[in-house]
């Protein structure tokens, strides 16, 4: 039996937890790489009475089938297998498997435990299989492998209504859809409540994850006004003509010579044209690859991954076949050619390579088509939620502007003075206002931050100067006392600005710099320091709501 880690066990018993405060439906966050598949097959062993793993394809299947061999094999001489429900070649591919790894197969068709294609189990055969039908009958735990994916309609939904009597559990490293629906009971899914696990960044620092190099090259694909399906995600024929108006497979390959050459890559591509056009690329380069989909025959594609796994082919290309569930420790670069809308299909990508393998030092991701700008960095804090997201929320999402160095090609926090990983500082073209400098009034030309004074200055003049000033332009007397009523009122909600603007300086970072300090105001809040002391009353009350809405997610993630 594998022993689990020190937080596979803690989010092991937090969802066993949940379970016995009354909770039926539980949703369990762990990052990619993080050993979901381990854990929950874990439960699934100490589980008394009938249990099924549903998953959704045949490659997670498989790896299911086996880890949950491994979670058992002590207990197989007692009859602990597993059958496993799904096509008879699928079935036979894992036998194989079993054999190879283990010298014997796990595999019993009259076993309690199983393993399910949601395909399969949903299907018409298996609704007259009247056998199968009175296993799934008894079944009192069901688990749903990629859990983002089961919402209250089509056939996830039937999936899970196939298991009345069963404790739920929906296992997941990005509990977020890209067409906002929730996975909460109450917003469209199933989940009662969420267990998370400890983040990316945490898993790095324990070494139970890869470190990375990101990069992001320049390149001539424009997808910026590209379609939005009403699933949340690009456009699959627009993405493909924009890569035919482009260099993008060329400068793939250009890239993966530049910043990763000689490792094992895995290429994510919008479409299979494309995907067949990067791997002629690639091979034509000297580089072997190999390009695979959904409709590769399963002997061609098991292959193909044997020869990887043996580092015979560098570089996999796929499409939409590999973000999810693919489990390959010695793949070290993520090659993204796909753009895409799904926070959680970025973060499967580059999850991908994160897996720790011994002589792997760091992964490597390669990002042309600025997926980086999309969705930040996947070690930053984010705040998961049941909830689900309104488009509103979507667009208006707490992602820090960054921008990428044109030296070395990284991207980092647009805030920063100079890059982080080669040194080198960006100088701006003009300095005349703030937008030129990104808020940093210290970069700002004299003349320019001279005028910015003189505004801040007469906006915050007292009642005497202010009612000299309507003297001066003619203003008739019987309109003076009001404004003179909104000039104070208005003085006062800067004060209480400049007071806010004072806490949230200090709780940045003591060794910040001042001007740092000045540009992450400006791109946070779309105002420079100075400019927000001259605001109207209407403007300074929104600033204000906005800093204090944001205030305690920037102490946290600063």
């Amino acid at each position: 039996m594998m022993k689990l880690r020190h937080y596979q066990q803690g989010f092991k018993d937090g969802i066993l937890n949940a379970w016995d405060e009354g909770y039926r439906s539980v949703l369990g966050v762990l990052p990619t790489g993080g050993g979901k598949t381990i854990t929950f097959a874990s439960i699934v062993a100490d589980h008394k009475g009938a249990a099924v793993i549903v998953v959704h394809r045949k490659e997670i299947l498989s790896q299911i089938s086996q880890a949950l061999a491994l979670a058992s094999e002590d207990l197989a001489a007692a009859g602990k297998m597993h059958r496993v429900v799904a096509p008879a070649k699928t079935i036979a591919m894992i036998r194989r498997k079993h054999l190879e790894k283990f010298g014997k197969c796990f595999i019993d068709p009259q076993a309690q435990t199983g393993v399910a294609s949601v395909q399969t189990l949903t299907s018409a055969a298996t609704g007259k299989d009247h056998r199968l039908q009175a296993w799934l009958a008894q079944v009192t735990l069901a688990v749903f492998d990629e859990g983002h994916h089961y919402v209250a309609s089509g056939f996830w939904a039937k999936a899970v209504d196939m298991f009345s009597r069963a404790k739920l559990l929906f296992v997941t490293a990005t509990p977020e859809r890209a067409d906002g629906t929730g996975l909460g009971i109450d917003n469209g899914g199933f989940a009662e409540v969420m267990i998370e696990g400890p983040t990316p960044r945490q898993l790095m620092d324990w070494g139970h994850l890869c470190k990375y190099d990101y990069f992001c090259p320049e390149s001539d694909c424009d997808f910026s006004s590209v379609a939005v399906t009403a699933k949340g995600d690009f456009n699959a024929q627009a993405m493909r003509s924009r890569v035919v108006d482009s260099h993008l497979v060329g400068d793939i390959v250009r890239d993966y010579l530049r910043f990763a050459k000689g490792t094992q890559a895995i290429c994510f591509m919008p479409d299979t044209c494309t995907a067949d056009e990067m791997a002629a690329e690639f091979n034509a380069s000297g580089v072997k690859a190999v390009s695979l989909n959904a409709k590769t025959d399963d002997g061609d594609r098991e292959r193909s991954l044997q020869a990887f796994e043996r580092g015979e082919i560098q570089v996999l290309v796929n499409v939409d076949l590999f973000d999810e569930g693919f489990d390959v420790p010695a793949a070290t670069t993520c090659i993204m050619g796909r753009p895409t809308m799904s926070l959680a299909k970025y973060m499967q990508m580059v999850g991908r390579v994160l897996r720790t393998a011994k002589g792997k030092d760091k992964a490597i991701v390669i990002d042309p088509v600025r997926n980086w700008e999309r969705h930040g960095q996947v070690t930053w804090p984010r705040v998961w939620s049941l909830k689900g997201k309104t488009k509103s929320d979507r667009e208006n999402s707490d992602k820090v502007p960054q921008k990428v160095c044109t030296t070395c090609s990284q991207p980092y926090e647009a805030f920063r003075l100079e890059c982080p990983y080669c040194g080198a500082v960006p100088i701006p073209p003009e300095r005349k206002t703030p937008e030129q400098v990104d808020g940093d009034l210290t970069a700002l030309d004299l003349d320019a931050l001279d005028a910015m004074f003189a505004a801040r200055d007469k906006a915050n003049q007292d009642d005497n100067d202010f009612a000299a000033g309507l003297y001066a332009k003619n203003v008739p007397q019987i309109g003076h006392s009001s404004q003179i009523k909104r000039f104070r009122a208005t003085k006062y909600r800067r004060e209480v600005l400049r007071n806010l603007i004072g806490w949230w300086v200090g709780c940045q970072p003591a060794d910040r710099p001042r001007a740092e300090i000045q540009k992450r105001f400006f791109l946070r809040f779309g105002v420079d320091m100075l400019t927000a002391e001259t605001l109207g009353l209407q403007e300074t009350d929104d600033l204000v709501e906005k800093i204090a809405a944001k205030f305690d997610k920037d102490v946290v993630a600063h």
